[in-house]
């Protein structure tokens, strides 16, 4: 419990931090720092994305004592490709003015990607051990330093570089102040090892590379949205998009650091079944998390708009958020409920066909819809992608061999967020505030509950009584 209320906690951060940028820099000056952050994200997985993976599926407390040279030679990896990311940034900020670019954004993108690059292997690394503990410090610290110096940089200079440095420089503080709890004394004294890393970047590319070409498709977006409209456009869909994703991310995230984990600790003890059946049951879990959160994010968007969006982003938010919702849920199931079916079989490339898929959609889309060039149709279009990639892994999906969730318990989920809707949508047209937020919260959230027990999904109802009448005094 302590990784997902950690996880919850990062996703409240996160989400105010992101308010407080957007509400002082503005529409032009956040799409800037939007498309700077974009591109620092797209090059963290590109150059350190398959570490953190890597990490994630290989490392362990028995991996620690019978393959030093693992965490040996991902260490080796990090620090050289930290080093050559730094080092491209300055070559960067230097050429940027003869480009027509903001030196300062393209250094400051670069050190994000090494400075994230760093956090999330560190973050990797610990969850593989089970080290809760230490998995929240990390993540507490980086939220503490991100406080003061993303969202505190933003008010105080409303600078986008700044603002980007400050994001940078708190994901390396966190870094760095908790590294003693990653540490790996088995590994010490030992040599990188070119197979161990040849048998990394076998897994762990593919996955990569289709992160890679997922978050070309938002950056693609609001570059286009800057070029043929203007900054505040991009600004007005990156404040949607992040906001949406964060959401996903935060939820899937927060189940995946545990669940993905124990799958691999089946695997290792039970074998391929045991990882598959521990995967099935994932799937069921994180499809019962995302579907009513996506369903219910919708229904409370008016009162959310009213209560948390600077004003200047009102309306263009909400339109966009209801066009991208469809995308979005489509990709935290692709990525935390089938992908795992990939990782735990060691066959990862089907990931990268859906990632193309969606790419090429999202370029079709482009061509066909109507060129306004505006929110709406740049929302629609990465929706419409994303919802293509996830139905081209969910056919390659027999590939992994994966064991499916019972077909009962799938249908018990969709009638339960069914219920919850039915009873919310009414609530929509009340006057959008507190109130109205608390009440569409409060009984979708109880409906939606109730019907899981009803029905008995996932054996829920059984697990209650069982654990009820453990309870009773005998």
């Amino acid at each position: 419990m302590l990784v997902v209320s950690v996880n919850i906690f990062n996703l409240l951060v996160n989400l105010f931090i992101g308010l407080v940028v957007a509400a002082f820099l503005g529409p032009e000056s956040f799409g800037r720092f939007a498309v700077a952050l974009g591109a620092g994200s797209l090059l963290h997985a590109l150059i350190f994305g398959w570490l953190r993976l890597a990490a994630a599926r290989f490392y362990s407390e028995a991996a620690r004592t019978s393959q030093p040279d693992l965490r040996a030679s991902l260490d080796a990896a990090l620090w050289l490709l930290g080093g050559l990311t730094l080092g491209l940034g300055v070559l960067g900020a230097l050429a940027a003015p003869s480009l027509g670019l903001d030196g300062d954004l393209v250094f400051w993108a670069l050190a994000f990607a090494a400075c994230n690059g760093a956090f999330e292997y560190q973050l990797a690394l610990l969850r593989a051990r089970f080290a809760d503990r230490a998995y929240a410090l990390l993540i507490f610290a980086k939220n503490i330093f991100s406080l003061l110096l993303t969202a505190g940089v933003a008010w105080i200079t409303q600078s986008a570089g700044l603002t980007l440095a400050g994001t940078a420089i708190s994901l390396a503080m966190a870094t760095l102040l908790l590294m003693s709890q990653a540490r790996d004394e088995y590994a010490r004294g030992h040599a990188a090892s070119p197979a161990v890393l040849r048998k990394a970047l076998a897994y762990a590319l593919p996955l990569s590379a289709s992160l890679i070409l997922f978050a070309l498709i938002p950056l693609a977006n609001r570059a286009l949205g800057a070029q043929f409209s203007d900054f505040a456009e991009a600004g007005q869909l990156a404040l949607a998009q992040d906001l949406g994703l964060k959401l996903v991310l935060t939820i899937g995230i927060a189940m995946d650091q545990l669940l993905f984990q124990l799958a691999v600790r089946e695997h290792e003890s039970s074998g391929r079944d045991g990882g598959q059946a521990q995967v099935a049951f994932n799937m069921t879990l994180m499809a019962g998390l995302l579907l009513p959160t996506m369903v219910g994010t919708w229904l409370v968007l008016p009162s959310f708009e009213a209560l948390i969006i600077p004003q200047e982003f009102t309306g263009d938010f909400a339109r966009a958020l209801t066009l991208l919702l469809p995308g979005l849920g489509c990709y935290g199931l692709m990525t935390f409920a089938l992908t795992p079916a990939f990782q735990i079989a060691q066959r990862t490339w089907p990931v990268i066909a859906a990632a193309g898929a969606a790419c090429l959609t999202d370029a079709a889309m482009l061509t066909l819809l109507p060129p306004t060039w505006d929110v709406d149709m740049l929302a629609l279009a990465q929706s419409i992608a994303l919802v293509s990639g996830f139905f081209v892994l969910l056919i390659l999906s027999p590939l992994a061999k994966p064991t499916w969730p019972k077909r009962r318990d799938m249908a018990g989920l969709a009638l339960a967020t069914a219920a919850m809707t039915i009873c919310v949508w009414p609530l929509r047209e009340i006057n959008p505030g507190l109130v109205a937020l608390g009440a569409q919260a409060l009984i979708g959230g109880a409906i939606y509950a109730f019907m899981l027990v009803a029905l008995d999904v996932g054996g829920l109802r059984k697990a209650l009584l069982l654990r009820k009448k453990d309870q009773t005094p005998q």
